[in-house]
């Protein structure tokens, strides 16, 4: 399977780095996981191929903050054509209903249609655990964070694991498989963290500090680690910095620009 980065940062999108999302091409299957800002890269030369031959896309969301789901709005210029199916954990899950979720985000005044106008597209929720997607073997877990959000396994080839502590669950639900995206949120470390508005500090408690991020990767054994959710507070250097971090615990760590895209079975 091939991943190509959308958009590896966190809360707001900088002038490199769009904010979460990720697109995943097997065969004429394309799996987008989550839809923040990052979807509109769809639409640019360097990854409108990504489309070609496309008739279906299924979109994963992890959760329902903004920066995960503006991308929906984007919806009818990106998948112009194609059919959108919609997923998000189910109520079980995470006591957040989905449909009404997704209702919420997009409709009058915010959107120029309501949700229910949307026939184009349908939403199917994800129950913890397998769960079949188009062929794919999906496994969803529930994770800590400030809000309910969930990660997801695609297969042996990717984890994604975004807005969440790092929570050694998260080690057994990863275990060998080609790719982990990790988010990375903070270097405990670094002393440019201390400088971070005080104000903000407390939320990094629901958010993963990139040391033990590494050794959630170093325990689960996975083939390649990436730092995603980076925090645009922060500049590239820290980005590095914290790659330096993780590779003391975990060596295949990396932080890989915005459009790259990774060959799982070879990560």
């Amino acid at each position: 399977m091939l991943v190509t980065l959308l958009g590896t940062s966190g809360w707001m999108p900088s002038d490199s780095r769009e904010t979460t999302c990720f697109a995943c091409r097997d065969g004429d299957t394309l799996l987008v996981l989550d839809a923040g800002t990052g979807l509109r890269r769809l639409l640019t030369p360097a990854h409108a191929t990504l489309l070609d031959g496309v008739r279906e896309v299924h979109l994963l969301l992890t959760h329902f903050h903004l920066d995960h789901t503006c991308g929906l709005a984007y919806l009818p210029g990106v998948f112009a054509g194609r059919r959108v199916v919609l997923h998000a954990a189910a109520t079980e899950v995470t006591g957040v209903d989905p449909e009404a979720a997704v209702a919420g985000l997009l409709r009058k005044p915010y959107n120029p249609r309501n949700w229910e106008d949307l026939s184009e597209y349908r939403l199917e929720p994800l129950a913890a655990g397998a769960n079949n997607v188009v062929g794919h073997r999906v496994l969803v877990r529930a994770q800590q964070h400030s809000d309910a959000s969930v990660a997801y396994r695609i297969d042996d080839s990717v984890v994604l694991a975004t807005d969440t502590m790092a929570d050694p669950g998260t080690a057994e639900f990863s275990a060998g498989v080609g790719l982990l995206l990790h988010e990375a949120w903070y270097n405990d470390a670094d002393p440019r963290t201390d400088e971070v508005p005080a104000a903000l500090r407390p939320g990094y408690a629901a958010h993963s500090e990139v040391s033990a991020v590494a050794r959630l990767a170093a325990q689960a054994d996975v083939g390649r680690l990436v730092l995603m959710h980076l925090n645009p507070l922060h500049d590239e250097s820290y980005y590095f910095a914290q790659q330096a971090a993780a590779r003391a615990a975990f060596a295949r760590t990396d932080v890989r620009a915005d459009g790259e895209g990774i060959d799982t079975g070879t990560a």
